[in-house]
């Protein structure tokens, strides 16, 4: 089951390492893929962003506990 959507900025370093962070969590899709277009507009170069889903298999956690 998808709960969210993650904005993760990625950076890749020089060695090949990657760094990354998540920047902020958001309901729908759209709205992670807008603040990832104004993030991404004032990073430097070598720095990205990425959404990715907030996501459990089913069965994984007891609904009831959320």
């Amino acid at each position: 089951m998808i709960y969210g959507f993650i904005l993760v900025m990625v950076t890749m370093l020089s060695t090949g390492e990657m760094e990354t962070e998540a920047i902020d969590w958001f309901e729908d899709p759209t709205s992670c893929i807008e603040r990832g277009y104004q993030e991404e507009e004032n990073a430097p170069m070598g720095v990205g962003f990425v959404c990715l889903e907030d996501y459990l298999p089913e069965g994984d956690i007891d609904e009831s506990d959320l």
